[in-house]
């Protein structure tokens, strides 16, 4: 409203004859005004106010409380008259937030305005599950040591120089050297409020004045440029961290890979500036962290032994880097060469070295080639023990044997009709052997023997244990190797075994299964044994083989198994010696093929041995020049030749113990004063700029990831959105989805409640801890005992409040051990030593319930009190 009154402004305003001639026209004027401005009773007579604040009227900070209703009927018909914001702000910029309508920062100013509180929007997509999506990182850094300095040249009269920005909460401290000595700090005073440095005395002219800083504030690095003294190289600084190397705490620079210019040197000088606060600029150096990175062993020698001590030989350095030989071979077995893996075998049997004790030297079969090429992976006898047959049965006359075959057997059986079987499964050649037990340091190699495949078979009647039967026990043939594959063969062509003198083998068939464009032999299998004559199958769908000169009714019996080309078949009916019916056709014309038979010996035949195996040749019409042999029968033939990778006391392995600082040269590493003093060992330095192993920075793409979930159900989708707040929903719905909401988009809301201590209105018995995790003030330093020692720390008056004690857990950079006495403010012991060395770490007290504290005063005037910070994490 406007405060100026007419009746105050018409002695000036009208002219000077006037007022002096007319004076009492004046005061009629005067008071005519006044009355027009004044209340008369009930009458406002404020026309004339109004009238001259019509012009306001556009002014809504001076219109507002007149024309509210209007205001909001035609600016913000959908935003309620009570909200939390000034109205009249909120009038000015309704037109905002209409132009930003739909957009992330248009539903927090609304909710700004509404409620006086911040909306955090979120977005499921973000969660969702995305291949090959993951952002990788590989972070450059260079590493320099603490001894960071800033420099100038002295010109005899200048006495005051710019230091680097101080930080009181870090307690910078500097000392100064001038031409490389330590100048006493009576010789100088420094400004920190205004980060100056003054010499009572100025430095002589081209005097060369360092200045080194203790607790830098290690901010100031980030985003500036470093280069390197000697290479002249470039980078761009992104982050600074401080990291511990060997007790050493240094200065790590995160660059941006893509500012790299040229390779740094080894050890250099790394410079950078800074502007102060004069906006001159201030040089600062600081010497790259050197140090050994790795020595790797180029011929380990003999005859040395672990703990020896590495001589290492460095021109320079700060501190001498330290190592040791910490792994050599110790001229015991530790593999086994495979120089015919034999057949008949199976994994995890047990190899074992002749002449020596089990306990000594010991191995197992590992893997086995099962793929049947060769050499049979399956083998199937009769699994029937005579012992078992219940001896009331045995009786040559009797109806019924007893057989475990499950078939009435008797005189007029076929026996090999009653038995059952059993099948050695998933055999072969052996591809690897384990050692298991090598302790014994061998002069001679000696000889090793796999145990053959076993079968168990258990007992039906009258056996009290299982029955164990190897697989050599039947003399079968087991293995057969393509010396040479020779010319024109054909698929099914037979191998041909020829016994030599004094050897009684019998059964052993085989055939090509496999050869080459040429004809050349890939392939051999042993088979069935035939019976006399050939057969032929004319029709695909026929069920009836026709013989040639075969003995069908005397070799052959009605449920025999017979195999016709690679068509195994049950014999259901025998109608000559010539003819048969199978259970099922064949699928195929088969010609003049012969006739196999199953159960009439074992697959390699039977009653063979390794010392007189049979000759072999290919029956081929048009085939020549294979040369084809068998080499054991199963359960034999290995030939296991067990070695050690290198000679006793052979150095693997040396363990850097101290990688050294300052080093600025390639060390040598001599180990001539131990063992035969014939190793030798290079020594690389760790670079100045150095890649660090990839890492992911989102995970976007892992599917292990707890955060990930797979798009879907209406909310992991591309267009969603979360508010989530402190407010209901149904507080702020209707003027969300009528005003902002973006057309196209699934909106969801979430209550979010802060579960906060409310450390202001605490009466007696109410304040209570929640159950979480607590960080206690001030930090701590552990090695490798059982002492916690703190700095700025309250263990004792932490006890007394019951916030740790005696059995508390703890965790001290990741490593949990519990309390054991709390000694005094500064230090405690706890239950097993640390195991490793960590410096200015948190002490994290672990999952204790605490009851109510009895108290009449607030949370905080306990921490004031007794100078104690608690953190409560939820």
């Amino acid at each position: 409203m406007s405060d100026l009154r007419t009746s105050l402004l018409v002695n000036r305003q009208v002219p000077e004859f006037i007022r002096e001639e007319y004076p009492l026209f004046i005061s009629f004027l005067e008071a005519y005004y006044e009355y027009l401005e004044t209340k008369q009773g009930t009458q406002l007579n404020d026309l004339t106010q109004r009238a001259k604040d019509l012009r306001n009227l556009s002014d809504v900070d001076d219109s507002i409380d007149d024309f509210e209703e209007q205001f909001f009927a035609t600016y913000a018909s959908l935003v309620s008259k009570d909200v939390e914001v000034d109205k009249s702000f909120l009038i000015k910029n309704v037109l905002p937030l209409y132009l930003a309508k739909g957009s992330e920062n248009s539903f927090k100013l609304l909710f700004r305005m509404l409620f006086g509180q911040e909306l955090e929007v979120k977005y499921p997509k973000n969660d969702v599950l995305r291949a090959s999506d993951g952002k990788w990182k590989r972070d450059e850094v260079i590493k320099v040591t603490q001894d960071i300095s800033s420099f100038y040249t002295g010109n005899g009269t200048k006495k005051e120089f710019n230091l680097v920005p101080f930080n009181s909460a870090l307690d910078t401290t500097i000392t100064v050297y001038v031409n490389g000595s330590l100048i006493a700090a009576s010789n100088y005073f420094v400004r920190k409020e205004i980060n100056k440095l003054y010499f009572y005395t100025a430095p002589a002219n081209n005097s060369e004045i360092e200045v080194f800083y203790r607790n830098i504030d290690i901010e100031i690095f980030k985003n500036r440029k470093v280069t390197g003294l000697i290479s002249g190289a470039t980078a761009l600084i992104e982050d600074v961290e401080i990291e511990t190397i060997n007790n050493e705490q240094i200065t790590a620079f995160y660059v941006n890979p893509k500012t790299v210019v040229s390779d740094f040197t080894i050890g250099e000088t790394i410079l950078f500036d800074i502007v102060a606060n004069d906006d001159t600029l201030i040089y600062l150096r600081a010497r790259a962290f050197s140090s050994l990175l790795t020595i790797t062993v180029i011929d380990g020698g003999a005859n040395y032994n672990i703990g020896d001590p590495v001589s290492i030989i460095v021109p320079t350095f700060e501190r001498e880097p330290k190592a040791f030989i910490s792994k050599t071979f110790s001229g015991k077995i530790n593999q086994v060469i495979i120089r015919d893996g034999g057949a008949g075998f199976q994994v995890a049997a047990n190899v074992r070295a002749v002449g020596i004790p089990e306990a000594e030297l010991f191995f197992a079969v590992g893997q086995i080639n099962s793929s049947g090429a060769n050499t049979p992976n399956s083998y199937t006898i009769f699994s029937d023990v005579i012992s078992d047959i219940d001896p009331a049965n045995n009786v040559i006359l009797n109806l019924n044997w007893g057989l475990s075959g499950g078939t009435v057997a008797n005189v007029n059986t076929v026996i090999s009709k009653a038995l059952s079987n059993i099948s050695y499964t998933t055999i072969g050649e052996i591809s690897n052997v384990q050692v298991l037990i090598s302790e014994l340091a061998v002069i001679t190699t000696p000889t090793l023997n796999a145990d053959p495949a076993i079968v168990d078979i258990s007992p039906i009647a009258n056996t009290t244990t299982n029955t164990v039967v190897k697989i050599d026990t039947f003399g079968s043939l087991g293995k057969l190797i393509i010396n040479d594959g020779g010319l024109d063969y054909a698929i099914g062509d037979e191998i041909v075994f020829k016994n030599k003198p004094m050897n009684f083998g019998i059964g052993a068939a085989a055939e090509v299964t496999n050869v080459s464009a040429f004809g050349t032999i890939t392939e051999v299998k042993f088979v069935p044994y035939k019976i006399t004559g050939n057969a032929s199958v004319t029709s695909a769908s026929n069920v009836m083989v026709q013989g040639y000169g075969t003995l069908f009714e005397t070799e052959l019996s009605v449920g025999d198994k017979i195999m016709i080309g690679s068509n195994t078949r049950t014999v259901v009916t025998i109608a000559s010696n010539t003819s048969l019916n199978v259970n099922t056709s064949f699928g195929s014309i088969l010609t003049n093929r012969p006739v196999r038979h199953w159960e009439r010996y074992l697959i390699g035949g039977q009653g063979y041995n390794n010392h007189k195996l049979p000759t072999i040749t290919v029956s081929s019409t048009l085939g020549t020049g294979a040369n084809i042999a068998v080499t054991t029968i199963m359960g034999d033939g290995e030939n296991l030749f067990p070695r050690g990778t290198g000679r006793a006391g052979e150095i693997q392995e040396i363990t850097i113990l101290d990688p050294g600082k300052g080093i600025r040269t390639t060390p040598q590493i001599v180990l001539t004063s131990f063992g035969d003093g014939t190793a030798e060992a290079n020594a690389t330095l760790s670079p100045t700029l150095q890649e660090l192993p990839g890492r992911w920075t989102t995970s976007d793409s892992i599917i292990s990831s707890s955060d990930r979930r797979l798009q879907g159900r209406d909310y992991y989708i591309n267009y969603s959105y979360l508010l989530s707040s402190e407010i209901e929903f149904g507080k702020y719905k209707k003027i969300f989805k009528e005003l902002l909401h973006p057309a196209g988009f699934k909106s969801y809301a979430e209550l979010n409640r802060l579960n906060e201590l409310d450390a202001n209105n605490v009466t007696m018995n109410t304040l209570t801890v929640p159950k979480n995790i607590r960080t206690l003030s001030g930090t701590v330093n552990v090695n490798s005992t059982i002492f916690v020692v703190g700095t700025g720390t309250k263990f004792t008056k932490a006890a007394n409040l019951d916030f740790i004690g005696a059995n508390t857990w703890i965790a001290v950079n990741s490593e949990i051990r519990m309390v054991n006495s709390i000694i005094s403010d500064t230090l405690l012991t706890v239950n097993s030593a640390f195991t490793i060395t960590a410096n200015n770490e948190e002490l994290v007290v672990l999952n204790v319930d605490y009851d109510a504290v009895a108290t009449e005063v607030t949370l905080d005037e306990i921490i004031a009190e007794n100078d104690l910070i608690l953190s409560v994490e939820t």
